[in-house]
């Protein structure tokens, strides 16, 4: 058995680490997860429904009695741990110098239709 405010406590530890590494905003840990989706792996994702669920058996007195803590706490070092690694400077890069990638790529395609073209239209 936990302590409800050492729960919460841990929740609002989770809930800013998510706004810190992967600039998450939301009122509640729930909204923050939804907007999370696919950027956090499987793994996490399903750490992170296990702390949903057990949020709301914490909130009744004698269901908070019959949760396995150990799989709670679990749950709140996965998702500590794959946090830590995170980045934010470095994913903000690696979007950018994705986003110029893409727009490089396709000026190239372009350039080379228009060469075929003109290639095509002019008079050999």
């Amino acid at each position: 058995m936990i302590d409800t405010e050492q729960f919460q406590q841990k929740v609002s530890r989770l809930q800013s680490a998510l706004s810190e590494k992967m600039r998450l905003r939301g009122a509640t840990l729930d909204r923050q997860l939804r907007r999370a989706g696919r950027r956090l792996p499987r793994r996490q994702r399903r750490a992170a429904t296990t702390i949903l669920g057990a949020q709301d058996w914490m909130a009744h007195a004698k269901l908070a009695r019959v949760l396995d803590m150990t799989t709670v706490n679990r749950a709140f070092a996965d998702l500590h741990s794959h946090l830590d690694t995170l980045d934010p400077k470095e994913e903000r890069k690696t979007a950018i110098l994705r986003l110029l990638g893409g727009i490089v790529l396709n000026l190239l395609l372009l350039a080379g239709l228009i060469y075929a073209l003109i290639a095509w239209q002019s008079p050999a």
